[in-house]
């Protein structure tokens, strides 16, 4: 082997000896900050939900994504019709949901796996009446990425929760009346269906 050729072949190794770009995560906004809006259906069941339907909403959050594990913080709100009252009844308040996206080779797509935590209120459609128990809501699941553009991804995704209401007071105004409402546990099932968009350079 000739000096230059050996010159050469070390200067080659050296450059792969090298660490390597770190590249954007496949099937992810290339940019580390996103915001997210999804439109929600909210499955309900059990005793915590007594009388309520299901119900249809939506949801905003933004989402951080240093790497395969993300974190998005944001407000969701879904109607449900009450069975047997003309008004319906409104579930909303703000959540945290960390995320994992699990590598599955595409540039395109990618699954994720995710949990939610949402602490939630009651609102009516009838402004005279209020309920002052406060919902509980820790749910799992996951979904999956499908990369539409460099900054926009398609999210499409469901999770099953349990759900604790706390102790309180269902008032209703115009009647005059206040009943107390214990406290008790369900589970729900959310179907999600959004656009997340990348946030800066």
């Amino acid at each position: 082997m000739t000096r230059h050729r050996a010159i050469a072949l070390g200067s080659l190794l050296a450059t792969l000896a090298l660490p390597q770009p770190v590249r954007p995560l496949a099937a992810q906004s290339a940019q580390p900050l996103s915001l997210q809006l999804s439109g929600l259906y909210n499955g309900v069941f059990g005793d915590v939900f007594t009388g309520l339907q299901n119900g249809i909403g939506g949801e905003a959050q933004l989402r951080y994504t240093p790497s395969a594990l993300s974190i998005g913080a944001g407000f969701q709100i879904t109607s449900h019709e009450l069975g047997g009252r003309p008004e319906d009844a409104r579930l909303y308040g703000g959540f945290i949901e960390p995320r994992y996206r699990i590598q599955a080779g595409s540039n395109t797509a990618a699954p994720y796996v995710s949990a939610r935590f949402a602490v939630l209120k009651a609102g009516f459609s009838q402004s005279s009446l209020s309920l002052s128990s406060t919902f509980l809501q820790l749910n799992g699941g996951g979904g999956l990425l499908v990369r539409l553009g460099s900054r926009i991804n398609l999210d499409v995704g469901a999770t099953y929760g349990y759900n604790r209401a706390g102790a309180g007071t269902l008032q209703d105004r115009s009647a005059g009346t206040a009943v107390a409402v214990p406290s008790s546990s369900g589970s729900n099932v959310v179907g999600r269906l959004g656009l997340a968009l990348g946030l800066g350079g």
